[in-house]
């Protein structure tokens, strides 16, 4: 089978959704030509892509063919022999002002209508979590829902030991102001309570709202997955995760891939109740899920306070994340193209 397969640009969607699979069918026999599409430039359609790139493949995947006149391009690859995959994992007809350049992209109806348009023509639509397949399914009725995959090698890294303090710590990118506002004051309380712990923080930086002591807090610049996938994978360098999420419809059709890279780790998380959190955390096995807010204070504490508890719901995350590794998942792609041809 010949695919080509047309990603966003190179940003982290694009590596878990696109380039991750992309990388791993052809070791299984699968003909894989990958192509940038250059969504982030202003001139033409897909920058990066023409339509005689597309030729000859059997399958045809596009993530993110959202700008106007992407319709053209997308209908024109359509022959009676291929057949046509689109890839969306988030739900951009719900996103929310805190998400702002996300917001200013989305809001613009052409952008929308381009990218239902594109969804409603396919044969398939493939994404992250049920709660976005839901969504899209209102487009399109033949959406299969794919978790994400990390590469095997991580669940079998070991983490330096004994080199600093143990620490709690986030992660993220610059849309999640509101979702670091629910654990700052609980932060700033677990400190006080638990003086030989610090805080570490990777990606933006949220220090001056958290507004701990220097001598207590570790910033460490953000590393692209694309660029440097093992040093974005070993940037974690903290003992208990912190995964706060606010209930939006948006929020509750993102992945839980926070809790999946760092339980791969061995770190365990404590994240918001609220899906894909909820859908993937083991309460009290791999993880703790918090309903209400006092709870981030009690869960820290209770992680800090006991070595042993921490050591043994970080072994079980690290189980739950080789359930997910591209080794194995490479076949649920190549399950769902296959069965396109049935």
């Amino acid at each position: 089978m010949k695919i080509f397969c047309g990603h966003d640009g190179g940003s982290g969607c694009g590596f878990y959704r696109m380039i991750m699979w992309g990388t791993e069918l052809p070791r299984h026999g699968y003909d894989v030509t990958m192509a940038d599409a250059d969504l982030d430039k202003k001139i033409g359609y897909v920058a990066g892509i023409r339509p005689k790139d597309m030729e000859g493949h059997d399958v045809i995947v596009a993530q993110r063919f959202n700008k106007p006149g992407t319709e053209h391009l997308w209908r024109g690859a359509r022959t009676p022999f291929n057949r046509l995959v689109y890839e969306l994992d988030d739900d951009v007809f719900n996103i929310t002002p805190e998400n702002w350049a996300a917001y200013q992209l989305w809001k613009d109806p052409l952008m929308r209508d381009a990218a239902i348009h594109n969804i409603q023509v396919s044969d398939l639509v493939t994404t992250t979590t049920e709660p976005l397949a839901e969504v899209l399914r209102e487009f399109n009725p033949n959406v299969a829902v794919i978790p994400n995959h990390i590469p095997g090698w991580v669940c079998d890294w070991q983490r330096p030991q004994g080199h600093r303090g143990p620490r709690v710590g986030w992660m993220g990118g610059g849309s999640h102001g509101a979702d670091v506002g629910l654990i700052v004051n609980p932060v700033r309380r677990f400190l006080k309570r638990f003086p030989s712990w610090g805080l570490w923080l990777g990606g933006t930086d949220y220090r001056v709202t958290f507004k701990v002591p220097e001598s207590r807090c570790t910033f460490h610049p953000w590393v692209h997955v694309t660029q440097d996938p093992e040093g974005f994978y070993k940037m974690p360098d903290f003992d208990i995760g912190l995964a706060p999420l606010m209930p939006t419809t948006f929020t509750r059709s993102k992945s839980a891939i926070k809790a999946l890279e760092w339980g791969a780790l061995g770190i365990p998380s404590i994240a918001s109740d609220w899906p894909p959190y909820s859908d993937y955390i083991r309460h009290g096995e791999t993880g703790f899920l918090v309903k209400r807010d006092h709870e981030w204070l009690r869960y820290l504490s209770l992680l800090a306070s006991d070595e042993g508890l921490r050591e043994t719901m970080g072994d079980k995350a690290r189980e739950q994340a080789r359930q997910y590794v591209i080794e194995e998942g490479w076949q649920l792609w190549a399950r769902e193209y296959e069965g396109l041809f049935r």
